[in-house]
């Protein structure tokens, strides 16, 4: 057994400081690359959920928009739930909050004509 601390003393000190720094300069490179990988991927992650998110509001909004009166009815009540659902995050909420207002605007133009 002491065989090995025999041959650890026979090294020169400048290859055990170089094996040393070698080690520790690789554990800080895994080190950076996982925390790099994990922030990349949670931003990735993000664009997704956000990508997913305006894909719903985009259906909803264009089913509003429709001439025909039940898929008009269900674009506002499927447009209702995803607003209620809050899928919208930060800088978004501001645009589906306008969308929203404009169209309960223009559905009680809808339903009350005589009040224009």
């Amino acid at each position: 057994m002491t065989a090995g601390t025999e041959v650890l003393a026979a090294w020169p000190p400048a290859a055990v400081v170089a094996a040393l720094g070698a080690a520790a300069l690789t554990m800080t490179g895994a080190v950076v690359g996982g925390v790099w990988a994990a922030v990349r991927w949670r931003r990735d992650v993000q664009r997704e959920e956000r990508d997913r998110a305006w894909t719903r509001i985009v259906w909803a909004v264009d089913l509003v928009c429709a001439e025909d009166v039940g898929r008009n009815e269900i674009g506002r009540r499927a447009f209702q739930a995803v607003y209620d659902m809050q899928i919208a995050r930060d800088e978004d909420v501001v645009f589906v909050t306008i969308v929203r207002e404009l169209i309960i605007t223009e559905k009680q133009r809808r339903d009350r004509p005589w009040e224009r």
